[in-house]
């Protein structure tokens, strides 16, 4: 049975987390390479990361970042914080992981302690520019979710030379964020909704869309979007973000159709455990200021705690922002 978890929770999370006393930073550890002539190599493994503090087991908590700019503003965050963000973490004892990593763990096997895995939205060039480096000096996968027709077509968004010069590092996983579907469309007479999710009203006729006009043409887009991503990067793409965090059980039946079998929602404020739904899997906001280097782990720490009192819990089974 799904656990809904009401939107005033979810908010109450990300702030009681961003409010809440961060710890100091545990020591750096420094690993040295064993000798295999003296030292038993699992072992030694085994003893190193047994030292490491576990703040929470068998879950994932998933990071959304959009884009880096050099001054802070809705939801771009400068690049000192990103690189303070992901060095704290670094520190900090946490493990990050790929969203290959993830899936196999949601398909039943096993996931580090103190699991985080990061990701980006839209495609942004700042991706490339900015949170690349950071990442790259500690070795940290990420995913970006691209809108494939934005690619190399727009000032400020990523080309595909970018894409693939990210993808030969080994640390990205590429994710569709829609070919042409992050937008709105006119819904009726002067309301606008998520093109993913919203029948589109003809102005002409007064007409909207019929559901199977709806289903077709997004069908069309989420086909396309892997179809190419798969052409250019080589990767099998099974992973999506819905644009706006909404989706609905028509969006997701077409999704595990057309061959994706993982989706990310936005700023749900959950971890992501065995029982989650792997087409409803739940992040937290990180790339506002809201989140800082200085409570970044603890706001970690405590949608952990959270979700490991009510492992089970789900986010509803549709959601349609309204503006």
């Amino acid at each position: 049975m799904r656990r809904i978890i009401p939107a005033a929770l979810a908010l109450a999370i990300l702030v009681a987390g961003c409010g809440s006393t961060p710890r100091s930073a545990a020591p750096h550890l420094t690993r040295q390479k064993a000798s295999t002539r003296h030292v038993n190599a699992p072992v030694a493994m085994a003893a190193a990361a047994s030292q490491e503090p576990v703040h929470y087991r068998r879950q994932v908590v998933i990071l959304m970042y959009h884009g880096l700019a050099p001054v802070a503003h809705g939801d771009y965050i400068t690049p000192r914080t990103f690189a303070a963000e992901i060095a704290t973490l670094h520190g900090q004892g946490f493990n990050f992981v790929s969203l290959g990593q993830v899936a196999q763990f949601l398909d039943g096997g096993s996931i580090p302690p103190n699991a985080v895995a990061v990701t980006f939205d839209d495609g942004l060039e700042s991706v490339y520019t900015y949170a690349y480096p950071a990442l790259a000096a500690h070795k940290v996968p990420f995913a970006t979710f691209l809108v494939v027709n934005r690619i190399g077509r727009f000032p400020g968004d990523l080309s595909w030379a970018q894409v693939k010069a990210m993808e030969g590092s080994g640390l990205l996983t590429v994710g569709s964020h829609t070919l042409a579907s992050h937008g709105t469309v006119p819904t009726g007479p002067g309301t606008t909704g998520p093109a993913l999710t919203s029948l589109i009203y003809n102005p002409v006729t007064g007409q909207r869309e019929t559901e199977a006009q709806f289903v077709a043409r997004i069908r069309a887009d989420l086909s396309h979007a892997r179809q190419i991503l798969q052409a250019e990067t080589g990767q099998q793409v099974l992973w999506f973000a819905y644009p706006f965090g909404s989706y609905n059980q028509t969006v997701e039946r077409v999704l595990r159709r057309e061959g994706y079998r993982y989706a990310v929602l936005a700023e749900w404020g959950w971890g992501v455990t065995q029982h989650a739904l792997p087409l409803e899997l739940p992040r937290i906001n990180s790339g506002t200021p809201k989140t800082s280097p200085v409570n970044i782990a603890s706001t970690i720490e405590y949608v952990a705690s959270l979700t490991s009192h009510d492992p089970g819990a789900q986010p509803p089974p549709a959601y349609v922002p309204s503006w």
